[in-house]
């Protein structure tokens, strides 16, 4: 056992080494900075961000949490590449598989659902690394296009891509921007579906990049989101369960989680109509598969045991302490990895409670009516009630 636990050790070490102790995280608006600069910058959008056992919730970000996801995903990213791989979402396992053939199951469930074919114009807004895009070319041969606020990402994102089949590299485009003014190449009515993998709860109000979907999906095309959600049983009234929030929301870079009966309302303010919403988290386990938060807990496989798991978690935390403090991580780096193990402990908890889902799948239509300049004026109305972080170029 401690053979065991050393060789994890090493293997963490020389993994952080290598791919997170220098990242060079520059930001898609400022120059480079410290961990310790973007920390305290992100912290200033949660008061009293580190505070666990409160029930106090955000304030109202005017940004729509634009500028807080942008630094939370600058500190994150390589973090989550180790626990997690290319695909920066939770989903539900199967007992006899391994946690990546499982994540990328359910990406073809979700994609299948959507209706995507070889040859479709397809946008993944919140692309992260992109990992999941690139799945989708694989499996459906549709062209994506993907979209981060993220500068770090982008850079990933490209460096991967270099290295696969001409034949992808063709089919996949990385833009920078903000899903609350998409870049302007991304004309409207261009697209013929687009999509927010678990990246549509970044932002406070969904209306508002949800509304930009819309503006560049065709009449009848398909706008889907696989969302983090709060359930029907979440008690507002309950300080267990928002301390839960909050944890998820201030450890995920997320603002505002709501239920589905409010989202779908963002849904509609958008200019869409809902056509099926339901947790896929629920529907895969009637199927015979595990609970997402597996994942969270225990792991399925040696992989996620090691790096996504609780005690997975409590290794990278060891291994980050111990590095900072001979000074081959850089301050704050710690800060980081418990600023993850917040959410992920409040989200396996409020999953086991089934209060949240981070698997929450909606199908919604462009309507075929939609008219581009009608929609244009209410796209104007609800990013009037913002500051755009990253305004698209004119």
């Amino acid at each position: 056992m401690k053979g065991a636990i050393g060789a994890g050790l090493v293997a963490a070490s020389a993994y952080y080494l290598t791919n997170v102790a220098f990242p060079g995280k520059f930001g898609a608006k400022e120059e480079a900075m410290s961990s310790e600069e973007i920390l305290a910058r992100y912290d200033a959008y949660y008061e009293g961000a580190t505070d666990w056992n409160t029930a106090s919730q955000p304030k109202h970000d005017k940004e729509n949490n634009a500028a807080a996801t942008e630094r939370y995903f600058t500190l994150i990213t390589d973090f989550f590449e180790y626990g997690w791989g290319d695909a920066f979402h939770m989903a539900p396992l199967r007992p006899d598989w391994s946690f990546k053939r499982s994540m990328a199951y359910w990406e073809q469930n979700f994609v299948l659902t959507m209706g995507l074919k070889k040859d479709m114009r397809v946008a993944d807004l919140g692309m992260g690394i992109g990992g999941p895009m690139r799945r989708v070319v694989e499996f459906t041969g549709a062209n994506m296009t993907g979209v981060t606020i993220c500068q770090h990402q982008i850079n990933r994102a490209k460096a991967i891509t270099a290295e696969l089949p001409q034949w992808i590299q063709d089919r996949t485009e990385y833009l920078i921007g903000d899903y609350n003014d998409l870049p302007t190449q991304m004309e409207p009515s261009s697209y013929d579906a687009a999509y927010f993998m678990e990246s549509l709860s970044h932002s406070e109000d969904r209306a508002i990049p949800l509304a930009q979907a819309a503006k560049i999906v065709k009449p009848g095309g398909i706008v889907a989101g696989w969302q983090w959600m709060l359930k029907p049983a979440f008690d507002y009234e309950n300080d267990r369960h928002l301390d839960l929030k909050r944890g998820m929301e201030y450890g995920g870079g997320l603002r505002n989680l709501n239920k589905p009966s409010m989202r779908h309302e963002e849904y509609e303010r958008a200019g869409l109509e809902v056509l099926e919403s339901y947790d896929m988290g629920t529907d895969a386990i009637d199927r015979g598969h595990m609970g997402w938060w597996v994942s969270l807990t225990t792991g399925v496989d040696l992989p996620s045991r090691l790096t996504s798991s609780h005690w997975g978690r409590k290794l990278t935390m060891g291994t980050v302490k111990i590095l900072e403090t001979l000074g081959v991580a850089e301050p704050g780096t710690l800060r980081t990895a418990l600023m993850l193990e917040h959410c992920g402990f409040s989200a396996a908890t409020a999953g086991e409670l089934g209060i949240f889902t981070p698997a929450w799948v909606t199908i919604a239509r462009v309507p075929l009516d939609k008219n581009d300049a009608a929609h244009a004026k209410r796209v104007a109305d609800l990013q009037s009630k913002i500051d755009v972080a990253l305004p698209a170029k004119k």
